[in-house]
C-alpha cells in the first residue's frame, strides 16, 4: 500500500505574510516612480524661482543671495546629519517650508525679474524715431526724489539713474502702456524715448510695494518750445550752446 504525500496547507500567519511582502514590493514600485518625479518638480520650482531673485537682484545682489543659500543648504544638511533619529515628518516639513520660501521669493521679484524686448520696450513698445527734443532724468530711488517733473511736448528721451536697484518706471496711462525702463545693476542705467503730448501724467515703480512707499510722482508736459534741445533737471551742452531747465519740484 502507497501512501501518497499531501501538501499541508499553509498556516494563516503565512498567508498574512505573503500579503504584506506583496504590499511591500508594490510600495517600492510606486516610490520608485513617484519619488523622481517630485524631486524633478521640487528641483525646477527652485530653480526657476531662485533665478528669478538673482535676475531681479543684479551683479551684486546676486552674489550676496547666491552666498546665503550656499551656506543654508550647507548649514542644514549639517543639521541633519547630526541628528539621525529627525523624524521622517519633520524633515519634509523643513524642507516644504523652504520650498515655500523660495517660492515666495520668486513671486515677490517678478516684475523686476521679467526680461525686457529693449530700452522702454516692455510689452511690445514700439519707440519714436527721430531726435528728442528733450532728456528727462530721473533717479531711481526709493522715494523719489521728486513728486514733480516736467518736460515740453515731442519725443524725450528718459533716463533712469540707477542710485538704487531694482526698480522700474512705467506710465499709468494707457496710451503709454508698455513703455518700462528697468534698473537692476547700481550704476547701469536704462533709458527709452517716448513721444509726450501736453498734459499731466503718472509715472511710478512696478515692484510690490514700491509705489505705496513713494516711487510715484507727477510729469506735466508743457507745449514744446522752440530752439536748442534741453535736459530737464541737468545742465546739457549741445554744441556751442549750454541750455538748462529746472524740472524736479521736491
Amino acid at each position: 500500500m502507497t501512501t501518497t504525500d499531501v501538501e499541508p496547507e499553509p498556516k494563516p500567519a503565512e498567508l498574512a505574510a505573503g500579503t504584506d511582502d506583496a504590499a511591500a514590493v508594490k510600495g517600492r514600485m510606486i516610490n520608485a516612480i513617484l519619488l523622481p518625479i517630485v524631486s524633478m518638480i521640487a528641483i525646477f520650482v527652485y530653480v526657476y524661482n531662485i533665478s528669478r531673485v538673482f535676475l531681479a537682484g543684479g551683479t551684486d545682489a546676486s552674489v550676496i543671495v547666491g552666498s546665503i543659500v550656499t551656506l543654508a543648504i550647507l548649514g542644514g544638511a549639517a543639521l541633519i546629519s547630526a541628528s539621525p533619529r529627525l523624524r521622517t515628518s519633520s524633515l519634509v516639513m523643513v524642507l516644504a517650508i523652504a520650498l515655500l520660501l523660495v517660492m515666495s521669493a520668486g513671486l515677490v521679484t517678478l516684475g523686476a525679474s521679467e526680461e525686457k524686448k529693449g530700452a522702454g520696450s516692455g510689452g511690445g513698445y514700439k519707440q519714436p524715431t527721430g531726435p528728442g527734443v528733450n532728456t528727462l532724468s530721473v533717479d531711481a530711488v526709493l522715494p523719489f526724489d521728486a513728486q514733480q517733473y516736467t518736460a515740453p511736448a515731442g519725443i524725450n528721451q528718459i533716463v533712469y539713474v540707477a542710485k538704487e536697484s531694482p526698480h522700474t518706471l512705467v506710465f499709468s496711462e494707457a496710451k503709454y502702456a508698455g513703455f518700462e525702463l528697468k534698473v537692476n545693476t547700481v550704476g547701469k542705467n536704462d533709458q527709452g524715448k517716448v513721444d509726450l503730448t501736453p498734459g499731466t501724467y503718472t509715472i511710478y515703480c512696478t515692484i510690490p510695494g514700491h509705489r505705496a512707499a513713494g516711487m510715484v510722482a507727477t510729469l506735466t508736459v508743457t507745449a514744446a518750445p522752440g530752439g536748442t534741445p534741453t535736459t530737464t533737471g541737468a545742465t546739457t551742452t549741445t554744441g556751442a550752446t549750454t541750455a538748462s531747465s529746472g524740472s524736479k519740484t521736491p
